[in-house]
């Protein structure tokens, strides 16, 4: 029969050759999703390595790593002119262990990287410690927080709290007191 020979219910008939049987991409897929598994942190966070870091020009500079099933992705920074924990780069290769007179040391460093509006990015690591100690960072805390002149009423009452214990165990009692208020205050805060 042609290919495209009508049969007796007129329905257009085609022969199709049979395919050739695929291979399976078992194996090499099991190794890809174990290395996958193996590298995952949590379900938005893994691990990668730092492949290199290129300077694309005056204000930027750029980091590729390597995923864990081998796949390259960049991250473009800006340059940290002049050096300070205000910028992402500093941070994270200061959370690497390097400064910047040793940054070629950072290739082939392993770097938590997060998934960001669909693309992976260096975990920063100021946001990392702000999500583990909330309302510890930043320029108020327990006493900071609370303004000028209280804080000085604080300082006034540890001091006579201490000038008051005229022995060791009045110091040691002071001492605890002011550990335990000021726990108190930070607990409230």
């Amino acid at each position: 029969m042609d290919p495209h020979e009508h049969d007796t219910s007129g329905r257009t008939t085609t022969v199709r050759p049979t395919p050739a049987p695929v291979e399976s991409d078992a194996a090499a897929l099991a190794d890809e999703l174990g290395r996958i598994q193996l590298r995952s942190v949590d379900d938005r966070r893994l691990r990668a390595r730092i492949e290199t870091v290129v300077d694309r020009d005056a204000e930027t500079l750029e980091l590729w790593y390597r995923l864990p099933h081998d796949v390259h992705v960049s991250e473009a920074f800006e340059k940290p002119i002049p050096w300070s924990d205000r910028f992402k780069f500093a941070r994270v290769i200061e959370d690497l262990g390097y400064s910047p007179s040793n940054l070629e040391g950072i290739e082939g460093e392993e770097i938590v990287l997060e998934r960001v509006d669909g693309e992976w990015r260096a975990e920063d690591p100021e946001r990392r410690f702000e999500e583990s100690f909330p309302g510890v960072t930043g320029d108020t805390g327990p006493i900071a927080g609370l303004g000028f002149g209280i804080t000085v009423l604080y300082l006034l009452l540890l001091f006579v709290a201490t000038a008051g214990a005229m022995n060791v165990v009045g110091a040691l009692a002071a001492a605890f007191m002011l550990c335990f208020l000021t726990l108190l205050v930070a607990y409230l805060w």
